[in-house]
């Protein structure tokens, strides 16, 4: 995948999370991952070095909208954690949803 390919992806990404075009004040939190089994669990498609350019690509687009970033590294853990307050089981959707979840605008 190219910068052009990578850049459409989070503009596209963007567009569903519904950014605002001005993130000045907010901080958004990006997802890392400090393996590619981690990132396979999340996304059974894509590796740490993609998650890695897409999170690259992802803070630059925010900064363009003057938001600061902040990167938070999630495991499993953190999800099996989080799925004892669900009521939902485990499932590629529900690891989806956790997930996406984790990117999050916050106030600065």
């Amino acid at each position: 995948m190219n910068w052009l390919n990578v850049n459409e992806f989070v503009e596209a990404w963007a567009a569903d999370k519904q950014l605002p075009a001005d993130l000045k004040g907010k901080t958004l939190c990006l997802v890392d991952f400090e393996n590619d089994a981690d990132c396979q669990f999340f996304y059974p498609e894509r590796t740490q070095h993609a998650q890695q350019v897409f999170t690259t690509a992802l803070a630059r687009f925010a900064r363009s909208r003057h938001a600061r970033t902040e990167h938070r590294a999630i495991t499993p853990e953190h999800y099996r954690a989080w799925l004892v307050g669900e009521t939902a089981g485990d499932s590629e959707e529900t690891r989806s949803r956790f997930i996406e979840s984790r990117y999050q605008v916050l106030p600065d």
